[in-house]
């Protein structure tokens, strides 16, 4: 059975507007998730009726009356309390309208209503569903829009906080469908061939699994993590610059804010509560911690590895939130209400999470290297949580065992490359101050002891006004430290950062929340916490032990307990059990002459580390050679005839005959070998009968004369070159 060109070009053309549809839709989505924007189906409702009005041809202006009847009534739903028959509200929209204008006209933008702009909003969907029938129904066309579609996911998904990775997914699909529907499309009208249905069926069935492979494909297969950091906060700081340029004329608001790439200037209070928590005791409350310091502030690279876990399960089948052997802990609940929405999990400074439960929660997401949990609905798209239960173990650590770490453990190389990074630049004297502050400690505690304790001085001020922002040729650090030596937490830690990493110490900033005020909630005694108590501090490294708070702002504790095992012990030693110091002094040369120089052993640690690397990055090097030779010599059919075209375009004199030779070389490498026996001229007509030409009959008669007469070449390339330059580039074709 033949399907007729008239119906399977209609066919078509209703697969194409519900594809576009939902293409469209796509659009919406977003529009839906990052604004206050309600009744999305309304709009979903008018483009589904103006595509319905250009399917069945109706004309412009009766389409024009239907399309605008259906604005105003939306309108009149959306923003008016009256009647519908009550043509009042039609009144009140025309002044409205008269007064939006004039607002355009003069660029006061901001003062548009929104019934006007919800007016614009139908009107650009208006134009989008032409544009959906001009290229479907005239152009045939659809991967402009397609392509437009996937650019604008894209962006929203780098630049705002809609998730775009299931849109993705969607679009393509869709896209997919829709090219190939289009060809098929395009195949009967232009040739007007009437296929079996049999044809059809196989064609959209193998289209369908063609797609449905490569996305199966594409979720199996394995991927690259990011390789830049994220290029977001680099873009975003130019919005700020104006600021500085100003005089700093205005002020940032304190509270949480994701963007930290262009700190500094003055803060205004904010009072507003975030959440209340009813812990047992007061602490501080982490969101996030980053690494990457680029001299005007933090950014993180985006983090594609994660662990998950369920609403309410036991984070100790899990291996991720670990408590160390030498940490002393204590298990404890709190229960959290949040008045803002927040997607993340906020979560005890430096303790150890054991479960998370909360009445709408679905899936947990933990980044490991930011230290930050994020919650997610079914769909895998973010949920902002109003009440959890978080049951966490809270540490204490030992002094003692602290100030055993000298130096990084042979398993920390990755953990110091990426907490110890400092942006090239960084001037001097602050790598001079970290020297001068820390060389008399022999141990990582003492020396971050002696950082934090260096901002205790009178120099260092803390307030949140008159804080200026560095210039452009300016770091961060360097002004706080020598220049202004005034400012808030943030100048603080940051500083304490980039000090501990000059020393060589694994260091990151820490981003959360201070304990808050004690306050009552529903006749519980509660911990209250606003935007004030929005803080950032440090974290340390110490090999065996985890990371460890440290608070270099002034005016603040940092509520973690430490204690000292050896000063205990000393205190209940008998006195009679403890060796004179010249007995430990021997005992203690004993030991360092039975152990390897430390610094012999790191040597040879890190020249093996370095041997390694090499090797690897040789292997590396070769493979990617060898598999792009590979490449290129299989594809050598695509590539030679151009390679050869340029080689010889410029050449004068007696080359026809070897120009030939090479051209026989690449017909045979494009599947047309020739038989033994057969003549040049016999194989020439069997070329130029593949090839629809009679080029190559030429060029054997040409090449014939010389090798058999023995004619002179000179000045036959020149005749010849036109048409073995065609043959060439239809061999790679």
């Amino acid at each position: 059975m033949n399907v007729t060109t008239e119906k399977l070009e209609r066919f078509m053309h209703v697969l194409m507007y519900v594809f576009g549809l939902l293409l469209i839709t796509e659009w919406l989505r977003p529009v839906d998730r990052l604004t206050d924007t309600g009744n999305i189906i309304i709009f979903i409702l008018f483009l589904l009726y103006s595509l319905l009005l250009h399917y069945f041809r109706i004309h412009w202006s009766i389409r024009f009356i239907l399309i605008s009847a259906y604005i105003m009534i939306s309108l009149q739903f959306l923003h008016s309390k009256e009647a519908l028959y009550q043509l009042s509200w039609l009144n009140g929209f025309l002044a409205d309208f008269k007064g939006n204008l004039g607002f355009i006209y003069d660029g006061n933008w901001e003062l548009i209503t929104n019934p006007f702009r919800t007016f614009l909003f139908f009107v650009l969907l208006w134009l989008v569903t032409y544009l959906i029938h001009y290229w479907v129904m005239v152009r045939q066309s659809i991967f402009f829009f397609f392509m437009l579609t996937v650019f604008f996911i894209s962006v929203l998904d780098t630049f705002t906080p809609y998730a775009g990775d299931r849109a993705m997914i969607r679009i393509i699909i869709i896209g997919f469908l829709m090219l190939g529907l289009l060809s098929l499309l395009r195949l009967t009208i232009q040739e007007r061939i009437k296929f079996p249905m049999a044809s059809i069926n196989k064609w959209i069935l193998m289209l369908t699994g063609m797609i449905l492979v490569s996305v199966l494909v594409g979720f199996a297969a394995p991927k690259l993590s990011p390789q830049w950091p994220d290029p977001v906060p680099y873009i975003t700081s130019y919005s700020d610059k104006a600021l500085k340029e100003d005089g700093d004329s205005k002020r940032k608001s304190v509270g949480y804010d994701e963007d930290d790439s262009d700190l500094g200037g003055s803060i205004e209070p904010d009072s507003s509560i975030v959440f209340y928590n009813n812990a047992p005791a007061g602490h501080y409350w982490k969101v996030e911690n980053k690494n990457i310091y680029t001299g005007k502030g933090w950014v993180s690279i985006p983090e594609t590895e994660f662990h998950t876990f369920s609403n309410g399960q036991d984070t100790a089948t899990l291996d991720f939130f670990d408590v160390p052997e030498l940490v002393r802990t204590e298990e404890m609940t709190a229960k959290v209400s949040m008045t803002e929405s927040y997607s993340h999990i906020l979560h005890p400074q430096s303790g150890y999470v054991k479960k998370i439960e909360g009445k709408n929660g679905q899936d947990f997401k933990y980044y490991q290297d930011m230290d930050k949990i994020i919650s997610e609905q079914g769909n895998g798209e973010r949920l902002s949580m109003k009440e959890y239960e978080l049951v966490y173990d809270m540490p204490s650590f030992d002094i003692a065992e602290l100030r055993k770490v000298t130096e990084p453990d042979g398993y920390m190389d990755l953990l110091m490359e990426k907490n110890t990074q400092l942006p090239e630049g960084l001037p001097n004297r602050i790598f001079e101050l970290a020297s001068r502050l820390t060389g008399n400690e022999t141990n990582w505690y003492d020396k971050a002891k002696a950082i934090e304790d260096y901002f205790d001085g009178a120099e260092f001020i803390y307030s949140k006004d008159d804080i200026p922002y560095p210039e452009s040729n300016q770091d961060y650090v360097d002004q706080f430290l020598f220049e202004t030596q005034i400012g808030y937490c943030d100048n603080f830690s940051t500083a304490m950062v980039v000090l501990l990493r000059a020393a060589n110490i694994p260091a990151r900033w820490v981003k959360g929340y201070t304990e808050g005020e004690k306050s009552i909630l529903d006749g519980e005694s509660v911990y209250k916490v606003t935007n004030n108590n929005a803080h950032s501090w440090v974290e340390v490294y110490f090999s065996g032990i985890g990371w460890i708070p440290f608070e270099p702002t002034k005016r603040f504790d940092g509520e973690v307990e430490f204690y000292d095992s050896e000063l205990k012990q000393e205190a209940i030693k008998n006195p009679e059990e403890t060796p004179t110091n010249e007995e430990q002094t021997k005992k203690e040369t004993r030991e360092r002459q039975d152990t390897p120089d430390r610094e012999t052993q790191s040597s040879v640690k890190t020249a093996f580390g370095n041997m390694e690397g090499f090797l690897k990055w040789t292997a590396f090097t070769l493979s990617g050679a060898l598999i792009f030779a590979s490449i290129g010599y299989f594809f050598r059919r695509k590539w030679i005839p151009h390679l050869q075209i340029l080689r010889y375009r410029k050449k004068t004199g007696a080359h026809f005959s070897t120009a030939y030779l090479i051209l026989l070389k690449q017909l045979k490498r494009a599947g047309l070998v020739r038989p033994e026996g057969q003549t040049l001229r016999e194989y020439a007509a069997y070329v130029d009968a593949v090839y629809d030409t009679d080029e190559m009959s030429d060029l054997t008669a040409g090449y014939e004369l010389m090798i058999y007469r023995g004619d002179a070449e000179d000045g036959e390339w020149k005749h010849f070159q036109k048409g073995w330059e065609s043959l060439m580039r239809k061999t790679s074709s």
